[in-house]
């Protein structure tokens, strides 16, 4: 039978497993992705509906209370952080990106927000004494970023925090478009995707350390009709091929098949359906280990 220190070694190996998966670090990578976004919003084909679900949970929680300050975690191009600032006193973003960030202020700047700030930095070298985020914060929110994948990333923000923690990971979805690409193109299964083990093992972290972490779960459905232009093809050659088939030949073969599905009026209709889990826990509220044990 394993002990409690060998369960929490285990769910830990889970996370630091995921953690680092080659390229989740790479600035390049999310500057690619924050131009490929901002051209998809210009475009309608990304919604709000994740922020609006999260904001609605974070407010039933008495969470985003006017005298609150809240950090965003890999805070991207500032949906989140607008949405809080407009109900707390203050909201730091943070994210690798440049470029997510441009977007962001942009945003913040169009939405008249001056109560929030987005910084680009590493999250892994930040250091919370200088900048004097150490318990800075009442609430530290992070989403489907890969910053706090990995024990360091879970213990600095958490350091942030006075108060309460939330953390969003996807843990499933299709996209039915993608997934007849596939299977009628590439004849493989379609994009089908999960990240079900990395919420498993940081639910488990956060119990066998003491606290009382709890889960919620939210899904979402999106029905659009968009252009299958240049830059969807190139989106979809990214998300459903590998790096080494990303060739011109095969987005190619996307464009045409893309072409075959339009309707009189041009367009190709995307239905996109995800589930999300969120993991809520409050940094003041933690049990000893048996032998008295507290740090992580």
């Amino acid at each position: 039978m394993r002990t409690g220190q060998e369960d929490l070694e285990y769910f830990i190996s889970l996370q630091e497993e995921k953690a680092l998966e080659s390229g989740e670090f790479s600035a390049q990578k999310w500057d690619r992705r924050a131009e490929a976004w901002n051209k998809e919003r210009a475009n309608k084909r990304k919604g709000d509906g994740r922020v609006v679900s999260a904001v609605a949970y974070l407010e039933q929680r008495g969470l985003l209370r006017p005298s609150f300050d809240v950090a965003d975690i890999g805070c991207g191009p500032g949906r989140f952080a607008a949405a809080f600032a407009k109900r707390v006193r203050r909201v730091v973003g943070l994210d690798l990106s440049e470029k997510m960030v441009e977007h962001g202020r942009e945003h913040i700047r169009r939405e008249g927000l001056d109560n929030a700030a987005l910084q680009v930095c590493d999250f892994r070298t930040l250091d919370l004494e200088k900048e004097g985020y150490q318990g800075a914060f009442d609430l530290v929110f992070s989403s489907m970023t890969p910053a706090i994948q990995g024990m360091d990333g879970l213990r600095k923000a958490m350091a942030m925090s006075r108060g309460w923690c939330c953390h969003i990971t996807q843990l499933g979805g299709c996209n039915q478009l993608r997934e007849r690409l596939m299977r009628e193109v590439f004849g493989r299964k379609g994009s089908v995707w999960e990240n079900r083990r990395g919420f498993y093992a940081l639910f488990n972290i956060l119990l066998l350390l003491g606290y009382e972490p709890e889960t919620s779960y939210d899904h979402l459905h999106r029905e659009t009709l968009l252009e299958p232009d240049e830059e969807y093809v190139e989106s979809t050659l990214e998300h459903m091929l590998p790096a080494e088939e990303q060739t011109r030949e095969n987005a190619e073969k996307i464009r045409r098949w893309l072409q075959g599905q339009r309707d009189r009026d041009g367009l190709v209709q995307e239905i996109t359906d995800a589930s999300y889990g969120r993991i809520l826990w409050d940094v003041r509220v933690r049990e000893e280990w048996p032998d008295g044990r507290k740090s992580l």
